[in-house]
């Protein structure tokens, strides 16, 4: 699977393993019954936390986040946007002069920017089936 190819859930997983570096569960929500994903706060120590990945491609505040994230390992967004019926092409540019881009809603933009600037070779195919809902 591509990075364009990721959206939804898979997409999310894919950026909190490879942006954040967390290392992700899939389980499933106690309260829904159906699979979701989450990371552990204290690398599994004794003490660690559990929470639920954040919908980085789905709501502003996470996808927020990534872009904090991004600017750490010197990436910036570049600008202007252009828009095409509800889509906009997000170009990142790096520190070093590198420049990727992706196109989508814009916090799924700014996620498939955040994998193909963080991940080289592109993105494997994921171990385990994906969660897509």
């Amino acid at each position: 699977m591509t990075v364009e190819e990721l959206s939804g859930r898979a997409l999310d997983l894919a950026v909190a393993r490879h942006v954040f570096g967390h290392d992700v569960e899939e389980r499933p929500n106690l309260r829904t019954g159906e699979m979701d994903a989450v990371y552990s706060t204290g690398h599994r120590t004794s003490n660690a936390t559990w929470v639920r990945v954040p919908l980085y491609s789905r709501t502003l505040s996470a996808t927020i986040q990534v872009e904090v994230e991004l600017e750490k390992r010197g990436w910036n967004r570049i600008e202007p946007q252009e828009r095409a019926s509800g889509n906009v092409r997000v170009v990142l540019e790096h520190a070093d002069g590198r420049t990727v881009e992706a196109m989508g809603h814009p916090e799924e933009a700014m996620c498939r920017a955040a994998l193909k600037a963080l991940t080289d070779p592109p993105l494997a195919p994921p171990s385990r089936p994906s969660l897509d809902y």
